[in-house]
Formats: C-alpha cells, structure tokens, sequence
C-alpha cells in the first residue's frame, strides 16, 4: 500500500464512523486491541473538529438544534477533512455543504446564515493593517482623486443575500429582536468588518453596498461613483465616504501595519 493511499485510508478511519478492516489489519497491536486504540483517536480528532464548528457557527446551531447540528457537521467532517494546520480556517466549506445537503433543503436561508458566520470568523482572523484617515485622504491631490483606488481593510466582508440574513442572526443575539418578527421575503446586503478587536457588522444600502465592491474591484474613483449614481439615484458620496473613514473599513493609502 502506497504511502499516500495509506495516509488517506487513515484519515477516513479517523473522520467517518466505521474503520478500515485491511488498513486495521495493518497495525502492530493485537487484533482484538486496534479498533478500541484506533476509536479513541477518531472520537478525539472528531470532537476536535466539530467544536471548531460549534465555536464558527453557533446561529446555525441554534437554528436547526444541538443535535441535528452534531449530525450534520459530524457528515461534513467525513466529507471535508482539514487541508490547512490551522483549525480557526476549518470550516469555510460548510455553508456550501449545507446548501446541498439534502435533509435540510426546507430550510434554504440556512447556507447564506452560515455565510455570515463564516464572514465574521473570517473577519476576526484576517491580517491588520493602517487604516485611511481623513487626515491622510485629505494629503491627495485634487487632480488625482477621481483616479484614486480606495481599497478595504482586510477584514472587510461584503454579502448578499435573496434572505433576511442579519435579521435571522440578529434574533439570536443576547438582545436581538424576536425571530417571529422576520420577514423571510426580504432580501438583505450586510457588511461584516473588525475594528479594535472587534467583529461588527450592519446592513447596507443599496449605494454603500454597490461602492464597497467597486472598492473591492479595484476600480479607480471617478468610476466607481458613476457607477453607483446609476443604481442608486440618491447616493451621497460624501456621507457614505465619511461612514466608511469613521468605521475604519478603508486601508490606509500607504499599507503600513497598525
């Protein structure tokens, strides 16, 4: 058996719930001794992945229960093992698998909720880096502004969404409103971004949502705003450009680290 079948055939024995009979067999303890040894292994690299799971996405846990959730994050793990050493990225496939998965396709909001869990994970692990103040954007000359780029601080995330996503997560915060009070047929645009540590997030208009990803899309300035003036006829560009320098969700101009 060849190193890299072998390494796999592992890893399955591990991540499912049934072993391997000939890649057992292939163990030097006594027969009777290798599917307990090898369960203890399975039941700790298990656990170890679905807390990683529980701790990304707990509104999706509380959305479909404790133990439904177990199930299917536990059918994820035998599907999706780990590909980087790093647990906090494990997990970026689940809002992919849930929308596939077939028990819970009654339930079609639930992947673009795990989206959002997933973008503020994202958001609190992404890299630092300076932030565009007023004072620095004020050192631009007038003559290169509209061919100015503006680009988003890394841990920046924009979504959107057919669902009332930040309704949905809001219900199940501390002091969220109450889940009846949803509508499930609006449709919602939320920025997630980290500022001092901390994950915020908030929904977008129409104008904020289209500038951000023209920032995002590298497009120079003069661009972008002509762009967003003809989806949104009453976009303020100095009232959203001031929001975004106040949150701090511009780079700084310079890309130096905070």
């Amino acid at each position: 058996m060849r190193l890299a079948e072998l390494q796999n055939r592992l890893c399955q024995s591990l991540l499912a719930g049934h072993s391997d009979q000939e890649w057992l067999a292939l163990l030097a303890d006594p027969s009777e001794q290798r599917e307990r040894r090898l369960a203890v292994y399975r039941n700790n690299v298990r656990h170890a992945l679905l807390s990683v799971l529980e701790a990304a996405f707990p509104v999706v846990q509380q959305l479909i229960g404790v133990e439904c959730f177990t199930a299917t994050a536990l059918a994820f793990v035998a599907r999706h093992p780990p590909h980087q050493p790093v647990l906090y990225q494990y997990g970026a496939d689940l809002p992919a698998f849930l929308a596939a998965f077939q028990p819970l396709t009654e339930l079609p909001w639930l992947a673009d909720v795990a989206r959002l869990e997933w973008a503020r994970n994202a958001a609190l692990f992404a890299a630092e880096q300076g932030r565009l103040t007023p004072g620095q954007l004020a050192t631009v000359p007038s003559t290169q502004l509209s061919e100015l780029r503006l680009k988003l601080h890394p841990s920046v995330r924009l979504l959107e969404s057919s669902w009332p996503i930040h309704a949905i997560w809001d219900s199940h915060q501390p002091d969220g409103g109450p889940l009846e009070a949803v509508d499930l047929g609006v449709a919602e645009a939320v920025l997630v971004w980290r500022l001092n540590g901390t994950v915020h997030q908030r929904l977008l208009a129409v104008g904020e949502f289209a500038l951000l990803a023209e920032f995002a899309a590298n497009r120079p300035l003069a661009d972008a705003v002509e762009i967003v003036a003809g989806r949104d006829f009453a976009f303020d560009l100095p009232t959203v450009l001031a929001r975004c320098l106040s949150e701090g969700l511009l780079a700084s101009l310079h890309g130096e680290d905070s």
